[in-house]
């Protein structure tokens, strides 16, 4: 906000000077009698043209130090000319456009060199003009310097709006800023418990299930078969490498459906084109919770897996037909198919949904992107 603010009172100082202080030279050429009109164009042009060239390089902001020494010199030696610029018989101070030229050049120093430079700058050009008119009329000096004083007042006031527009800029900023970092904590902590949620989602449906199948009394699994699910068991907990590239998504379900005891039959598309690592590795995870889920609870041997698209969603349902449950009705701490099915697709974007009743089996509906 405050660079804006900035800029928007370069640009603005310099259309000011330009529009203003152009118009007032054409007008003082006009109203020039016609033996002073030639010597009053000549400054009047200089004056154009250095409004011009001042527009140009206060947008540009390069070397405002050398500006800055240029212009003052010039509106000083402009305000030492009311001799040939301005008609005798424009005998009021405030009617010259002297005054006006330096009323703008003083109002905008307050805009373009706030503090210490603004302030010498009005007065350097308020004397100056104040020293034109002792050079031209000794006599009207008392009456110009109320003038020259309000002159002065204007550029106070044009300080002080400028000093609260920037303040209010600059806390504009700082809330800005501070807003900022408040999403970006908010974010990272996010992130932090997103990975953990993960975390336990993996671990849930890894090694707490293997420890689970191994500690049932009078389990049937061989144990090769439970060598064989701890190592796998440890691979998909072992820290891996950051993948966003694409894979083939029936081949992770196929590699996930071949690791469980039940027969499950699989239907649909045999091929699903890539899909972002991610989501594959959501969808093949909740899958194999589901098929677990299956063996644990729903009393069947047999299960049915579904994949296929949908428009642009990959789509994949595991059914059963077992003994069905009431999803109302879990213990709040069972939270396997919410957090390891659920809210792992949630993660990446997707979305899973889940039907069942009492004695007419269980459908796990996931979608990636969400539907």
């Amino acid at each position: 906000m405050e660079l804006e603010f900035l800029g928007f009172a370069r640009t603005m100082s310099g259309w000011l000077r330009l529009v203003v202080v152009s118009a007032c030279a054409v007008l003082a050429v006009a109203a020039m009698p016609v033996a002073g009109i030639p010597l009053t164009a000549v400054f009047a042009a200089v004056t154009i043209a250095w409004s011009v060239a001042y527009f140009r390089w206060i947008r540009s902001g390069r070397n405002i130090r050398l500006l800055t020494a240029v212009d003052l010199t010039l509106v000083t030696g402009l305000c030492l000319t009311q001799a040939y610029t301005v008609p005798a018989s424009q005998d009021r101070h405030g009617d010259t456009w002297i005054l006006v030229t330096v009323s703008i050049v003083a109002v905008g120093y307050q805009m373009t060199h706030p503090g210490v430079a603004g302030a010498l700058a009005a007065l350097l050009v308020a004397g100056a003009d104040l020293v034109g008119v002792v050079l031209d009329r000794p006599a009207t000096w008392g009456a110009a310097l109320p003038n020259v004083l309000w002159l002065l007042v204007q550029s106070a006031l044009s300080h002080t709006f400028y000093r609260l527009l920037l303040r209010r800029s600059r806390a504009a900023d700082s809330a800005a800023a501070s807003a900022a970092a408040a999403r970006l904590g908010w974010q990272v902590a996010e992130a932090r418990r997103t990975a953990e949620r993960e975390h336990l989602a993996t671990l849930h449906d890894t090694a707490c299930a293997t420890l689970l199948m191994a500690s049932v009394p009078g389990s049937r699994i061989r144990p090769e078969v439970l060598r064989a699910q701890a190592r796998r068991d440890l691979e998909r907990l072992a820290p891996e490498r950051r993948r966003m590239d694409d894979v083939v998504l029936t081949e992770l379900l196929a590699e996930e459906i071949a690791s469980h005891a039940l027969r499950v039959l699989v239907r649909g598309d045999a091929e699903l084109g890539p899909v972002w690592w991610p989501a594959a590795a959501a969808l093949r995870d909740s899958v194999g919770e589901s098929l677990r889920n299956v063996a644990r609870h729903a009393g069947v041997r047999t299960a049915e897996v579904s994949v296929g698209r949908v428009g642009h969603r990959a789509v994949v349902i595991v059914q059963d037909r077992g003994r069905g449950f009431d999803p109302a009705a879990v213990p709040a701490h069972r939270q396997g198919l919410a957090r390891s099915v659920i809210g792992r697709m949630h993660t990446v974007g997707g979305r899973a949904t889940v039907e069942s009743r009492p004695g007419e089996g269980t459908v796990v509906r996931l979608e990636w992107p969400r539907g």
